[in-house]
């Protein structure tokens, strides 16, 4: 169960519960559940519903070879959920849990914890786990933020009764917004938050080794352009505005590079057709 160690832990988040509207539908417009709506402008929210729709959208018609990426957590999760029941998963930026939730319900969690920092999204995740057989927990947080504060709670001196190790945490295209330097700083707070046959994956964009970000941004925007014909044009500008100002992806074995640093010992489990999209699974090292 969520214990309030769990709660205090995000010392810059703010867990927040869903609203009933967003339970009845997840597909329905973010714009009307979002729990900070009454925060924010007309204008902010009418670009966020646009960029959702985008990102929808780009899911959707598997751009981004997603249904691959799925069938390999897919594989891999049930695996580590076919023996003796799991303890606590972290999603860390979990979006609205489109492409986890179907296998998630079928796992023996304890829990799960979604984290993310757009709270628009959050009541979606949460309807899409609505009547799941275990207890989850929604937090409003920078995935940075929320992993060292894990990461203090479980360091406390003198010892208290921090959170409990989690078995598994996955971060889903979210760690290519973080430059490297933050990129492990998430690497090293997780590590001690994890049991210790617990396990990190990290689906997300790389570099190729010795490619800079300038040469990947231009590579990227030109299969934008001669391949996601299928994505509306207004919708392509979008997300190619959002690549050039927003992504930051790791080369390849530099990231792997990192992860030893910070205590991982990985592999690679699954890379798409494009050499961008790629999955690795992260585990502590003896």
């Amino acid at each position: 169960m969520t214990t309030p160690n769990d709660q205090a832990a995000a010392s810059q988040a703010t867990t927040r519960q869903p609203s009933q509207r967003s339970a009845a539908d997840p597909d329905q417009d973010p714009e009307l559940t979002a729990p900070a709506a009454s925060n924010v402008s007309r204008g902010s929210l009418e670009l966020f519903t646009r960029s959702w729709q985008a990102y929808r959208h780009v899911v959707d018609l598997d751009l981004m070879e997603h249904r691959a990426l799925t069938r390999a957590l897919e594989a891999l999760l049930l695996e580590r959920g076919g023996g003796a029941p799991l303890g606590w998963m972290a999603d860390l930026g979990c979006g609205d849990l489109g492409l986890l939730a179907p296998i998630l319900r079928r796992l023996p969690l304890a829990g799960l914890i979604g984290v993310d920092a757009t709270a628009a999204v959050l009541p979606l995740a949460a309807a899409r786990m609505e009547g799941s057989p275990f207890p989850c927990q929604w937090i409003d947080s920078d995935l940075l933020d929320w992993s060292e504060a894990r990461r203090a709670q479980r360091e406390s001196d003198p010892p208290g009764p921090g959170p409990e190790p989690l078995s598994l945490v996955s971060c889903l295209f979210a760690l290519h917004h973080l430059d490297d330097s933050n990129k492990q700083r998430v690497l090293e707070a997780l590590r001690p938050c994890l049991a210790p046959d617990g396990c990190l994956l990290v689906a997300d964009v790389f570099r190729g080794d010795g490619e800079d970000r300038q040469a990947y941004i231009q590579r990227y925007l030109q299969r934008i352009a001669s391949q996601w014909q299928e994505l509306p044009a207004a919708e392509r500008q979008l997300v190619g505005d959002h690549l050039s100002a927003s992504d930051f992806p790791a080369e390849r074995e530099q990231f792997r590079q990192l992860a030893a640093a910070a205590g991982w010992q990985s592999h690679w489990l699954w890379n798409g057709r494009h050499g961008a999209e790629a999955l690795l699974l992260l585990e502590p090292s003896p």
